[in-house]
């Protein structure tokens, strides 16, 4: 399977990375704007450098490529790669808006292509395991779950700070805990959020939001994101009428070094004690469903969800009142 990896950021050399440790895959190709950064990513993974998907796909006979660019660009990127008959692996959370979502779906099965997208936290095991003691039967019937994620607010990259780039907190945070909540308990009913801002100055903004979700089966919800830690943390507690289930980021940490940390470095990946990371575990997925051999855990649909979720949430902030959702999230 020959990949190409659009985006030279964190997540694109993590993607990188990644690629190149899995066997049958070739990573044909970087593409990048910054041509400075893009000369040295192509080196450190010894990949050819593209300017562009018309140089790449003029240069190489690539099987998918992989989006690993900031949220805005996604739609544009995505229906560009299908239109040329290319598998598409792209991270969350999908697009800026449903519409886009929507479209971007559409291009992709017009195209009869594969649409991948990376919401990682179904490939945790922590996250994964919960899933299944719930389904399973071990808390019950659900009742009462909570769920928070926070990181410190991005630095050096200014396109977080504008809401008409990243989607805001709700939207490119909230994406993680909005999908795996429906993955678990179907789909979401209604929403009600609050959020609080602070700060103009990049290095002074921080932001809070807290979501109530009702779900389908009777669930209640409470989700809490910030944008104003000092370090990465997650955590959930899922209640039911027969136990609880807890897990704290912080307490699976079992040696923890604070360092003062350049701007540019990426402090919202939380680490995993597993052999082969959920990053690697996903991408292989990926690899199997491209090659007709597995089902893919999270789909195109699931994906747009989830931003159907996060643009309730931004309603409900705005209007004051909650949301209600109609069958199928939307």
């Amino acid at each position: 399977m020959k990949i190409a990896v659009i985006g030279s950021g964190k997540l694109g050399q993590r993607h990188l990375d990644k690629w190149q440790q899995i066997a049958g895959v070739e990573v044909v190709g970087v593409i990048a704007r910054n041509r400075e950064r893009l000369e040295m990513v192509a080196k450190k993974y010894d990949v050819k450098p593209f300017t562009s998907l018309e140089e790449l796909f003029a240069q190489t006979d690539v099987d998918a490529v992989d989006v690993c660019t900031p949220t805005y660009t996604h739609a544009e990127l995505v229906k560009q790669a299908a239109q040329a008959k290319k598998h598409v692996i792209c991270e969350k959370p999908l697009a800026l808006t449903s519409v886009e979502a929507n479209e971007m779906i559409q291009v992709c099965e017009e195209n009869q292509v594969q649409l991948l997208v990376g919401h990682t936290l179904r490939f945790f095991p922590e996250y994964a395991n919960a899933k299944e003691q719930v389904e399973g039967g071990k808390i019950g019937k659900p009742g009462v779950v909570r769920l928070t994620r926070g990181v410190p607010f991005p630095q050096g990259r200014s396109w977080y700070a504008d809401d008409e780039k990243s989607g805001g907190l709700f939207l490119d945070l909230g994406s993680h805990e909005f999908d795996w909540l429906q993955w678990t308990f179907g789909d979401v009913k209604r929403v009600m959020a609050k959020s609080v801002k602070r700060g103009h100055e990049e290095a002074e903004k921080m932001e809070y939001g807290f979501v109530t979700l009702r779900m389908e089966d009777g669930t209640i919800a409470y989700v809490e994101l910030s944008w104003a830690e000092p370090e990465f943390q997650a955590s959930y507690e899922l209640a039911g009428d027969k136990g609880m289930i807890t897990y704290d980021h912080q307490a699976t940490v079992t040696i923890s070094l604070q360092l003062h940390s350049s701007a540019d470095e990426d402090r919202q990946v939380p680490k995993s004690l597993m052999h082969k990371d959920p990053y690697r575990r996903q991408l292989e997925h990926f690899i199997q469903c491209m090659e007709g051999k597995a089902e893919p855990i999270v789909t195109a649909t699931d994906a747009l969800k989830a931003i159907q979720i996060a643009e309730a949430a931004v309603k409900s902030i705005q209007t004051g009142q909650p949301v209600s959702l109609s069958e199928g999230g939307r």
